[in-house]
């Protein structure tokens, strides 16, 4: 852990949250950066910047709004141009950072679904929600899981987008994709994003429906991780592929060397029989 970072979390575990803010106020006015307040809503650092409200369990002097949205396109929006009135499920939206470009980009005749299973990255989600007025956007708090499964458990570590199903750690409320499709009566979905930190191999197994209702999707696998930590079970990337093969869709990687791993390990795919309005950049 970073210096920076090991004193923030000292701040938050001793209590000392409002007698550190005027300092981290002062902080980032000095640094004339994007943040323009921090201030503090129920044990939550808010950072209230030009592009928009972002809430954390710690305070970020120095966010930089280009790189979260350049980041976002790069990463998760290279085959798909969401448009007024698309229909987004994004399954592990984190704190959110892709929510708001997702989220004005749909319009108020879209919708984005934001399916996040750890409470305290949820509550981050919902802030974000919240004070960016965001009413285009449907906050589903569970995990998603493979057929049978009503609860799983979840790391709790410090680090909120590196999180794993699966570990001791807290348990939380688990459904389909299928199930939470269903629900929420989505019909055609233009775009599903998925990014659950290996627990893609037992998702995928819960939306079969799902998938013959969308247009185009983009997994992140975490073969990378399993190459990292020596851990078989992240080794995720052919099983997925297989999957979405298997479901008829058409599939694309993004083997180029000189992008980072965790972007190579992504799959792109795409259902021809859905493409009907917009078809994306690279079909």
């Amino acid at each position: 852990m970073h210096l920076a970072d090991a004193v923030k979390s000292l701040i938050n575990r001793q209590g000392l949250q409002p007698i550190a803010l005027p300092l981290f106020n002062g902080l980032a006015r000095v640094r004339h950066g994007s943040v323009e307040r921090i201030f503090l809503d129920h044990g939550l650092w808010i950072h209230q910047t030009r592009r928009g409200y972002f809430a954390y369990h710690q305070p970020y002097l120095r966010l930089d709004l280009r790189r979260l949205d350049e980041s976002a396109r790069r990463n998760f929006l290279w085959g798909f141009e969401p448009g007024p009135g698309d229909t987004i499920v994004d399954v592990g939206a984190g704190a959110g950072e892709e929510t708001l470009t997702l989220s004005r980009a749909v319009g108020e005749s879209g919708k984005v679904v934001c399916i996040e299973a750890h409470p305290r990255t949820f509550r981050c989600l919902e802030k974000l929600v919240h004070y960016n007025r965001l009413t285009n956007v449907i906050l589903v708090h569970a995990a998603a899981a493979e057929p049978g499964r009503a609860y799983v458990s979840i790391e709790d570590g410090g680090e909120y987008v590196a999180n794993r199903v699966g570990a001791f750690g807290v348990t939380v409320a688990a459904s389909t994709i299928d199930q939470i499709c269903a629900r929420l009566n989505l019909g055609r979905i233009n775009f599903l994003k998925m990014n659950i930190e290996g627990a893609e191999r037992l998702a995928i197994q819960g939306m079969s429906e799902t998938l013959r209702q969308t247009q185009v999707l983009c997994i992140s696998c975490h073969d990378f991780l399993a190459r990292r930590c020596a851990d078989s079970t992240l080794r995720t990337k052919k099983e997925v592929r297989q999957f979405l093969e298997h479901a008829g869709l058409e599939v694309i990687g993004r083997s180029d060397p000189a992008l980072p791993a965790y972007i190579q390990d992504q799959l792109w795919a795409y259902n021809r029989s859905k493409l009907k309005y917009r078809a994306p950049a690279w079909s």
